[in-house]
């Protein structure tokens, strides 16, 4: 299968993950090239794709113009996919990569470039905070005041960076890409980032916590997931974006579970019986590997193991 990749920002990285697939032809093409050529063209929001392509493309942005949304990189981004017509998008979040920090989150401030930067500039150094410039090394915290949109990417490049990033609950980018108070902090109004800067500026082990849980959450993506949603077609089912972090994990057990949920506390009784409270469950007519799974969920560990 003969695949090309459109020049752009993140060329390499896509043809990268395709040279890594087994019975792929993988190679970067000028837009001027002949798309006939090729059995699919993948390309990341508007890049110019060669005439005659069957193109696929990856959109990161909501401004983005092209009329074919594939793949996206955050959830608040289906809807504006399926107004153009594509009738089941996979949303894949943004993978960025950085070099692990060489020490623990900083207590610098920084904030985005936004309409309403220089007002809060002013309130911070009010209140006695000095801001610094977003590359600063120092900083450790980053405030996004955007209400309605952000720039994945630089939300998700200072959260790999294990920077604590302040953003506002009303914007969906946001919203898509931090837990509040598991990988950053959401607030509702401008009144609420002074105390909460002062409190992550005091709190050093809430910081360095935030700070390595937001990258651990970015981790949870690569390039090879994106191509492989960009070489899947007639998919169905509803997308569902991937968290790792632990609250993320135990809203998806509740939610599968639903009304079985309180079972996760339950007592496993002589390799037989659920028992929780009054009520009992008897499990003896299943196979060895089905009780082990029960086993292994309401008491976390192995109770066939040596240590247990």
């Amino acid at each position: 299968m003969r695949i090309g990749v459109t020049p752009g920002k993140y060329a390499q990285q896509l043809y990268d993950a395709l040279r890594r697939r087994v019975e792929v032809q993988a190679e970067v093409v000028p837009p001027k090239s002949d798309g006939r050529e090729y059995d699919l063209v993948v390309a990341v929001d508007d890049e110019n794709a060669p005439e005659g392509a069957k193109t696929r493309r990856y959109i990161t942005h909501h401004n983005a113009k092209t009329s074919s949304w594939d793949v996206v990189a955050a959830r608040h981004l289906l809807p504006g996919a399926q107004k153009r017509g594509t009738k089941n998008p996979i949303a894949v979040p943004l993978p960025v990569t950085n070099p692990a920090p060489n020490r623990s989150t900083q207590t610098g401030l920084a904030l985005f470039e936004d309409r309403q930067k220089q007002a809060a500039i002013e309130m911070l150094k009010a209140a006695g905070h000095q801001v610094l410039n977003i590359n600063d090394p120092d900083v450790g915290i980053v405030v996004d005041l955007s209400a309605t949109m952000s720039s994945l990417e630089r939300l998700r490049q200072a959260m790999s960076q294990e920077k604590v990033v302040i953003a506002m609950a009303s914007n969906p980018a946001a919203t898509d890409t931090i837990r509040d108070k598991s990988d950053g902090r959401l607030i509702s109004t401008h009144s609420e980032l002074i105390e909460l800067v002062d409190g992550l500026i005091n709190n050093d082990f809430e910081r360095q916590r935030l700070g390595f849980e937001a990258r651990k959450a970015t981790a949870s993506t690569s390039w090879t997931r994106v191509i492989r949603a960009l070489l899947l077609e007639h998919r169905r089912g509803l997308p569902v974006l991937e968290h790792s972090s632990y609250l993320a994990a135990r809203k998806r057990w509740i939610k599968r579970l639903g009304h079985a949920h309180p079972w996760k506390s339950a007592e496993y009784v002589n390799d037989s019986y659920l028992e929780l409270g009054d009520q009992r469950i008897d499990v003896s007519h299943l196979s060895r590997i089905r009780k082990l799974s029960i086993a292994i969920a309401v008491s976390g560990r192995d109770p066939y193991s040596s240590d247990s």
